[in-house]
């Protein structure tokens, strides 16, 4: 019950977006096709005097990000928030372009620009309203760690779990690959499941997904490991489900839940540097130090 109001709003924001988006490819579409005519001297003023720019203009900066929002919005993706402020603000934007070019003001100018500050609002109010933040002194804790299980790592090179294995072995961890289906990774012996490591394990991370992860969860309890680590990635949900969360706190342990670990590997690089900024601004992660246990 508690998360059916986010759930409501969540499916208005993207529905609301979805609609935006239909109707600025509408306009797109109207103007490439040439079913929109705006006549000689509105034309003289776009740029090239070409509509089929102007449509085309419309679609990537207006429609494409809207669409990308009701996706976002819909699917509860992280950085809904983000993409709401980003879109609406494309959209002030975009008319105050085309007031600059056309030299002109229509009632749908001052409305659209409502509506593109109405998404700013919203998604700047989103940000942070997520059902699982990350836990940034949770993340320092774990990587304070040696020897790390990783659960779903992988030999293949193509695989995150491989480039994870990588990372976390070049900045001087000591990995222990779970992978049932994997005699060894890059010369590390490899386990099928946690229980079957004798050694004692500091700290585990999971790139499993579904009922495997929860699996490892209980595993890692069982085995009296403390840090755990739920990846997700860009684009999936990773190893983070309410079973899993619920998994970890029934049992009382450490986690890091739903962030990539390349995020915070030092140095990070660029790419790694802006995932980091965009769940920052979008409050999904705050920086150590700045929440009390």
């Amino acid at each position: 019950m508690h998360h059916q109001p986010v759930f409501g709003r969540r499916r208005v924001l993207a529905v609301a977006a979805g609609l935006t988006a239909l109707v600025a490819a509408g306009g797109a579409t109207g103007l490439v096709g040439g079913f929109i005519d705006i006549g000689d001297r509105l034309q003289s003023r776009l740029p090239f005097a070409s509509p089929v720019f102007g449509g085309v203009a419309l679609a990537l900066i207006v429609a494409l990000p809207f669409a990308i929002l009701a996706g976002r919005a819909w699917s509860g993706r992280p950085g809904t928030g983000a993409a709401a402020v980003f879109a609406g603000a494309l959209l002030v934007g975009w008319i105050v372009v085309e007031v600059a070019f056309l030299r002109e003001l229509s009632f749908l100018h001052p409305l659209c620009v409502v509506v593109g500050g109405a998404f700013v609002v919203v998604g700047l109010t989103r940000r942070g309203a997520i059902e699982h933040p990350v836990d940034a002194d949770a993340v320092e804790r774990f990587l304070r760690q040696h020897r790390i299980a990783l659960v779903g790592a992988s030999a293949d090179t193509r695989k995150f779990g491989n480039t994870v294995f990588r990372a976390l072995r070049d900045h001087g961890y000591e990995v222990v690959p779970i992978n049932s289906r994997s005699a060894e990774i890059e010369g590390t012996k490899c386990h099928a499941r946690v229980a079957d490591v004798v050694d004692e394990i500091d700290a585990a991370m999971l790139m499993v997904t579904g009922a495997a992860a929860v699996d490892a969860v209980r595993e890692c309890a069982a085995r009296g490991i403390h840090h755990v680590w739920l990846f997700r990635g860009v684009g999936s949900p990773g190893a983070v489900s309410t079973a899993s969360v619920a998994a970890c706190r029934q049992h009382g342990l450490d986690a890091v839940v739903g962030a990539c670990p390349l995020m915070f590997l030092q140095p990070v690089e660029s790419v790694h540097r802006v995932h980091l900024a965009v769940r920052r601004f979008n409050r999904e992660c705050a920086p150590a130090g700045s929440r009390t246990r």
